[in-house]
């Protein structure tokens, strides 16, 4: 399933659910990208705060040149807000952006042209925790750069799945269709190693360094970086050995996105 050579068309979706303080920066950056072939779909997982004002301003004040969709999904979940913008996307690649990820003026062109390498049918990279420690923000930088990479090298030679980054992916739309799209079982914790599970078995999920992306660390700030480090590796090696999450497992109330 590898895509024609002449840019090919990305949708990027983006699940919001109270992102007031995060969202304008996600949208100014993806907004301004140097790859033109592109349509941006946000979807307001039934925000409680002024995301949905905010977010609107932004559309009608905000020139730009790309097609910006808006929808709500009142099914609480990010799967279910990446379900909802899959449906509405017109791109033979979607792209997974986080609502507090800013991506750089090439993310959309190199995530573009990392699906156009050779049986790839996915490809993720890196989080920078932008607003972290210093030490937090290199030693997770360093350990996704190194060891996520090696890692999902292994995993796929031994055909057991891969690593994507949930916030920060472009897949295959044919390919996403053809494997029943988003897992809407799964709310968050363990939705991007589902997929990713299920895109290996038809090629490679690339973990490219060119697509490192800054995002907050407020996940690890409200919830404690190992505790949270030791549920997505719990998840991680379980899904890897076949077992069943549950949708109480996948839940994540703090930061649902």
């Amino acid at each position: 399933m590898n895509l024609p050579k002449v840019d090919p068309k990305v949708s990027v979706i983006i699940p919001v659910y109270n992102e007031e303080k995060y969202i304008l920066k996600t949208l100014n950056a993806i907004t301004s990208q140097e790859y033109k072939n592109y349509e941006i779909i946000i979807v307001n997982n039934a925000s409680t705060d002024a995301t949905d004002a905010i977010v609107r301003y932004f559309i009608q004040s905000t020139p730009t040149t790309v097609n910006i969709i808006y929808e709500t999904e009142y099914r609480q979940g990010t799967n279910y807000a990446r379900e909802c913008g899959r449906r509405l996307a017109t791109g033979e690649i979607i792209a997974m952006l986080d609502a507090d990820c800013v991506p750089d003026f090439y993310w959309v062109g190199n995530g573009a042209k990392n699906l156009q390498s050779k049986n790839t049918v996915a490809a993720t990279g890196a989080y920078y925790y932008y607003d972290a420690s210093f030490v937090l923000r290199i030693f997770s930088l360093i350990s996704q750069l190194v060891i996520f990479k090696f890692v999902n090298r292994v995993i796929q030679m031994n055909k057991k799945g891969a690593i994507l980054i949930g916030g920060n992916a472009f897949i295959n739309a044919d390919l996403l269709q053809t494997v029943g799209g988003f897992n809407t079982n799964l709310t968050f914790y363990g939705d991007d190693i589902d997929i990713a599970i299920k895109l290996s078995k038809f090629g490679n999920v690339n973990y490219s360094t060119i697509l490192t992306i800054k995002t907050s660390s407020r996940r690890y700030k409200a919830c404690g970086f190992w505790k949270v480090n030791k549920k997505y590796q719990t998840i991680f090696k379980d899904l890897l050995l076949g077992r069943t999450i549950s949708s109480s497992q996948s839940l994540e109330l703090v930061h649902p996105r």
